[in-house]
């Protein structure tokens, strides 16, 4: 998590660039009523990561209902990265990582138990989705 405090969004990697952005169109669609994957389909497909779309849907869709707290979003255009989404970035690092038990761990604090499990699955999938 700390690798992302206190940075802007420029200074990300391009696959964090692109995982903030979507992620913040998901809630701020989801927030407002809206489809979330209409609107981030097409940048997914748009990067040849269509295939990651059911996951990162599912993911979000457990943090943002069951959830420990409501996480905290910028929004879509915001240049700073704010504390949730440096966890959240810093939780699919470490899938991409293949860091299983640091992963689990942080899990943990996001989402209620019963939501464990799926959303670990959701991440690993989206982590196998960047690494092809």
């Amino acid at each position: 998590m700390y690798a992302y405090i206190d940075r802007s969004v420029a200074e990300l990697a391009p696959a964090d660039q692109l995982l903030l952005s979507v992620m913040r169109q998901w809630v701020t669609c989801m927030r407002a009523g809206r489809c979330p994957c209409s609107a981030i389909g097409p940048v997914l497909h748009g990067q040849g990561m269509g295939d990651m779309l059911p996951d990162l849907n599912m993911a979000m869709l457990l943090v943002e209902r069951e959830g420990m707290s409501q996480l905290r979003f910028k929004p879509p255009f915001a240049a700073e990265i704010g504390d949730d989404e440096a966890l959240l970035l810093s939780l699919h690092a470490l899938a991409r990582a293949g860091a299983q038990s640091r992963v689990e761990a942080v899990i943990e604090q996001i989402v209620k138990p019963e939501a464990r499990l799926p959303l670990s699955v959701a991440v690993a999938r989206i982590a196998v989705a960047f690494a092809r």
